[in-house]
């Protein structure tokens, strides 16, 4: 092939056309392959944030664990089988195995002290006995010194696993009687956040709630946020108002209730804590939610239908928000149809009793 020949310019040509495309060619798949890895980084990077913040949720008690968590949990942990049932068996025996599974992937064991290293601190902080120093005397004890209710000891408290709490706040109203017929009629035993007041039709439907075996708790009497969240004697006044209107009603002294908007909310940040503080004081325990309905954001029937099945399936045990009031008439239309979802997939009810441990927001939410 002479150069300056036909077939000299051929070969040329091709060798200029192959530089053309075939590098190009090349580096498109040396970056299609760069960026393919980077992004299973990032994705990986996002697991294990997301993975972090769940775990923190469930050590802060903003949420329960879920069984999808366990097994992240044991999946990344590298744990084998005969491990984890020592464990579940042995418990405080086996720390150094619970260590490792709470440890994300990437990062040290959380050296946790042992007991007689803790005995050994608390006995060298420690030298003398000493008597624990008395609470200072809370400044509302004169406020309606009727008010108290005994807790139970920390250690009565139940945990029921695999139970629906299903709670009803705002009522009673309306449509009292078609939700009490619906538990009813799947002999379900649920939980009312009452907002009564002083008539003689209220009175009934409190009578009748009570009747069906049913848990009566106070949400408010007034559920208007800017007056009852002002101060903790705003508080005290507005909770007593409903407390007295149900035993006046029912003779049941309720221990349970629940802060209108739930425990953390825009309007008491001012004054959540002190109310927590002084309700606590006086034997009461307060009850927030891990499943929302969104009855009361305007959910429609498939909406709940839906989700609440779906929620409840991420919790150990569920609270249920829904409301019996006049603006939410969603929730009776679709109440019996999830209620048979619920029956069918084998869950257990119960109503909040006295002893069950209360589910609380830790924050921050609005």
């Amino acid at each position: 092939m002479q150069f300056g020949s036909v077939a000299f310019f051929k070969m040329l040509i091709k060798i200029v056309l192959a530089i053309v495309f075939f590098i190009p060619l090349v580096l498109c798949i040396v970056f299609a392959v760069l960026l393919w890895n980077k992004s299973a980084e990032v994705t990986e990077i996002r697991q294990d944030n997301e993975r972090l913040e769940y775990y923190a949720a469930i050590l802060s008690g903003e949420r329960e664990p879920t069984v999808k968590g366990f097994y992240d949990v044991y999946a990344r942990s590298g744990l084998t089988d005969e491990e984890l049932v020592d464990y579940v068996l042995h418990g405080k025996d086996s720390g150094d195995v619970l260590a490792i599974a709470t440890t994300p992937a990437g990062s040290e064991p959380i050296n946790t002290p042992t007991e007689d290293a803790t005995a050994e601190q608390t006995a060298s902080s420690e030298p003398t006995a000493q008597a624990a120093p008395e609470e200072p005397e809370s400044p509302y004890t004169a406020l309606y010194p009727d008010m108290t209710v005994t807790p139970p000891a920390e250690d009565e408290y139940v945990r029921e696993l695999g139970t629906v709490y299903l709670t009803f706040d705002d009522g009673p109203s309306e449509n009292t009687y078609s939700i009490l017929s619906y538990l009813d009629q799947y002999n379900i035993k649920a939980t009312f956040f009452v907002v009564p007041n002083r008539t003689e039709g209220c009175y009934e439907k409190l009578r009748a709630i009570a009747q069906a075996g049913h848990t009566i708790g106070v949400h408010s009497a007034s559920h208007v946020y800017n007056e009852i969240y002002s101060s903790v004697e705003a508080y005290l006044e507005d909770f007593h108002e409903a407390w007295d209107i149900i035993y006046d009603a029912t003779g049941i002294k309720t221990e349970l209730f629940r802060f209108p908007g739930g425990s953390v909310n825009d309007f008491n940040t001012a004054t959540r804590d002190h109310i927590i503080q002084e309700m606590t004081r006086r034997g009461f325990r307060y009850f927030d939610w891990n499943v929302d309905s969104n009855d009361a954001g305007g959910a429609n029937w498939t909406d709940m239908y839906n989700s609440i099945p779906e929620d409840i399936a991420e919790n150990y045990r569920s609270f249920v928000l829904m409301h019996d009031s006049a603006s939410t008439p969603n929730t009776v239309l679709v109440l019996g149809d999830v209620l048979q979802v619920l029956v069918n997939e084998g869950y257990k009810f119960d109503k909040i009793n006295n002893d069950t441990l209360p589910v609380q927001f830790t924050g921050p939410f609005t």
